[in-house]
């Protein structure tokens, strides 16, 4: 077990992947625009990172790992915006998950946040017994 920086020749194996992350969360599955926001992160660092698990050479997890700003911490925060791990209950996402605070950690934010559907129970338990916190807030969108 392996966690690398991804590089743009993981984009099939993302891509891939990314579809079987959307299938197990019931979200839609847009290929190109899947591919488009993979390539958006892999040429440097300035909106965020995408690590990649590999277990016997072959790429079976991501990470995707997108900056924000904010008044409240005085700058860089994280969004995990996405976390994939193809074979579950071998260790790979708390490996991971440790890369991904190393690398927020790295790049200067002061926290990092994710979302769970709030259908998922066994998501949220995960993420609890790893040190993260259940906060107040609500998010709210607006989509066009």
């Amino acid at each position: 077990m392996s966690v690398r920086r991804a590089v743009p020749g993981d984009i099939d194996e993302l891509t891939r992947l990314g579809e079987l992350y959307c299938a197990a969360d019931h979200a839609q599955w847009v290929p190109e625009r899947a591919r488009r926001g993979f390539e958006g992160l892999l040429g440097d660092d300035t909106h965020g990172v995408v690590l990649v698990s590999e277990h016997h050479g072959a790429v079976v997890g991501y990470a995707v790992l997108t900056w924000g700003w904010s008044i409240e911490c005085g700058g860089r925060e994280s969004l995990l915006d996405e976390m994939f791990i193809e074979l579950p209950g071998q260790g790979l996402g708390s490996e991971l998950l440790e890369a991904v605070v190393a690398a927020a950690k790295e790049h200067g934010a002061a926290r990092v946040f994710l979302e769970t559907e709030a259908a998922n129970a066994e998501a949220r338990d995960f993420w609890l017994a790893r040190g993260f916190e259940i906060e107040d807030s609500v998010w709210l969108q607006s989509r066009w």
